[in-house]
């Protein structure tokens, strides 16, 4: 897996608001996302 989509689970994971999303979920499982899930994983970086 990517370095930068490791450092992006991580934060990603200790996020109130991130730590149960389905795209972190997807993230973690190497699924490609979609661009609904690219927008939603956008979206919850930038309310960290």
């Amino acid at each position: 897996m990517d370095f930068y989509v490791r450092m992006l689970i991580k934060v990603l994971e200790k996020s109130m608001s991130a730590c149960e999303s389905e795209v972190l979920k997807k993230l973690k499982s190497g699924y490609d996302l979609s661009a609904k899930d690219k927008k939603e994983l956008e979206y919850l970086v930038d309310n960290l």
